[in-house]
């Protein structure tokens, strides 16, 4: 149990750190007043380092109950190959969907187009790669598997009801981003709700599924990498 605590403390700890930096890149100039510009980054810094502590540790006491792992050491040199080419693809495709297909049809994405930004990195880094992690993948994709196992009477899961924890968390995570993409584009059509499923929802399948195979540090590395990736060589890239 010292361990699950340590590991969620560290969890909690660079969650805490993505919800400062996610602050520090918002924008919310004329939509609310606050008493102090810093109560936004102290209430945002404590929301993401609660929520990933008491989700991580949920998730890392269910994951003994199934065959998830915080890191397969057997197959760790793979797994970390495997994390650093599918981070650099979900990144590619977000940024290169956009410039090259999304960005023709919503004018929106022409006008405001996207740039280098520190705390986007830092903010891309900490909260995408570790809080979101920690929701959709340690707790989320255990506890779908955990719930399985229960219905199954202790079974093994099958292969399908790992594919379908990976599917219905990318989805999830995919239409939690709908209300964001309602307040950039003025309403939620069929184009814009088709792309914020399928940009938001890709990477999903690659990290559940790094996840499933290799453990959760390589799905944390793996989209810790997309953000550097986007950052640090798309956006300059297309942009």
């Amino acid at each position: 149990m010292k361990k699950t605590l340590l590991v969620s403390a560290l969890l909690a700890l660079l969650g805490a750190i993505g919800g400062y930096f996610v602050a520090q890149g918002l924008d919310l100039s004329g939509t609310i007043e606050l008493p102090d510009e810093n109560v936004l980054s102290l209430a945002l810094t404590i929301q993401a380092g609660v929520i990933t502590f008491v989700l991580s540790l949920i998730g890392l006491l269910l994951q003994k109950k199934t065959s998830f792992q915080l890191i397969a050491h057997s197959k760790a040199r793979r797994g970390a190959g495997l994390a650093i080419l599918f981070g650099l693809l979900t990144g590619f495709m977000i940024i290169a969907g956009d410039a090259a297909l999304f960005s023709k049809f919503l004018p929106e994405l022409e006008t405001n187009p996207p740039a280098f930004s520190l705390s986007g990195l830092l903010g891309g880094v900490f909260y995408g790669g570790v809080v979101e992690e920690v929701m959709m993948r340690l707790f989320g994709m255990t506890l779908i598997i955990f719930l399985i196992s229960k219905l199954r009477k202790g079974k093994n899961p099958s292969n399908k009801s790992y594919w379908l924890a990976i599917i219905l968390t990318s989805l999830l995570f995919a239409v939690g981003h709908l209300p964001a993409n309602a307040l950039i584009f003025g309403e939620l059509s069929f184009l814009v709700t088709t792309r914020a499923i399928l940009l938001n929802g890709i990477g999903g399948m690659f990290f559940g599924y790094l996840y499933w195979k290799h453990g959760f540090w390589f799905s944390v590395l793996s989209h810790m990498m997309a953000h550097v990736g986007m950052q640090m060589i798309f956006i300059p890239m297309f942009y």
